[in-house]
């Protein structure tokens, strides 16, 4: 078996991997510089794609771009996605503990745009994992997603909200708004007091 196969073999069932993945698996002879070129091959022969400088996928695939920014979890717009509670698409959006430089960026050489959201290690919960098209991806449950949208101040029409309020625990809401400023608290906790009974009834529409 060829490095190049090897590599496939091993790293193909991977969301992403890194160079120093690579360099890893092939042992201690193996050097940075050779590694880098061997990745190189691989990307312009097509068998490997370059998600962001130095990670790479088997695959050019939206769901496996939050992996090169770990530790993640997909929130807000996409999180309605995954979890089906509106019917609009909308590009990844990933929130991470990493420190990021903007917030819009294109990935995959270009092919995908991602957005990135940073958060703090303390208001770093409220995700689980869902299985999206046999991929485990970690995904911001409804009250996290409820929260998230608040707090990055992104909004959308009344009538989009129907489907994330119905599935809000507000027990489970409170308890995660401990973590949060009082300005973030009670925006949220005086838009679910106004809205939450409507959705629940399937009567929140749009006054226009």
């Amino acid at each position: 078996m060829t490095t190049t196969s090897s590599i496939m073999e091993k790293f193909s069932g991977y969301p992403v991997f890194t160079n120093r993945d690579v360099r890893l698996f092939l042992g201690r002879k193996a050097k940075a510089a050779n590694v880098a070129r061997l990745l190189s091959h691989m990307k312009r022969a097509g068998r490997i794609h370059q998600v962001v400088r130095g990670v790479y996928s088997a695959t050019v695939d939206e769901r496996v771009s939050g992996f090169a920014f770990q530790p993640f979890y997909y929130g807000t717009l996409y999180a309605l996605t995954l979890r089906e509670l509106w019917t609009q698409n909308s590009r990844p959006e990933i929130i991470t503990l990493k420190k990021i430089r903007k917030s819009g960026i294109l990935i995959f050489g270009g092919k995908v745009g991602v957005k990135l959201h940073h958060l703090t290690p303390k208001r770093f919960f409220g995700f689980d994992i869902l299985v999206v098209g046999g991929m485990k991806v970690p995904v911001s449950d409804p009250e996290k997603t409820l929260i998230d949208l608040f707090f990055y101040k992104i909004r959308l029409p009344i009538q989009d909200y129907s489907g994330l309020l119905k599935a809000v625990d507000r027990r489970k809401l409170a308890s995660y708004l401990k973590a949060y400023d009082g300005h973030t608290r009670v925006a949220v906790e005086n838009f679910v007091r106004k809205y939450k009974r409507a959705a629940d009834a399937g009567k929140l529409e749009s006054p226009y």
